[in-house]
């Protein structure tokens, strides 16, 4: 599922591209978890913080793995948008 290029997407900073590589080995084995999430949920899909709660990973973990899955064909919106805890509004995903 990595067939995207590694990269730190908003800045080139020794920081971000360390992170970059440090997640590398462990990318496939996430976006397997939320697909795993996803495809439970069906076709209500989740919303990030949702798929944070169900997969126990960080925001930053969870919605980059998703982003890259959605980049891939693999997952799409679903139309349907739910309150987040914090009282915003949020897009839902499913598994293409």
């Amino acid at each position: 599922m990595t067939d995207l290029p590694l990269f730190a997407p908003w800045s080139d900073t020794q920081t971000s591209l360390a992170a970059a590589r440090s997640i590398e080995p462990h990318v496939a084995r996430l976006e397997r978890q939320v697909m795993t999430a996803l495809a439970e949920a069906g076709e209500k899909g989740l919303c990030d913080h949702e798929l944070e709660k169900v997969t126990g990973l960080q925001h930053t973990t969870a919605s980059a793995r998703r982003r890259e899955l959605v980049l891939k064909g693999l997952v799409v919106e679903t139309g349907v948008r739910r309150t987040t805890p914090s009282g915003r509004s949020a897009k839902a995903w499913r598994v293409a």
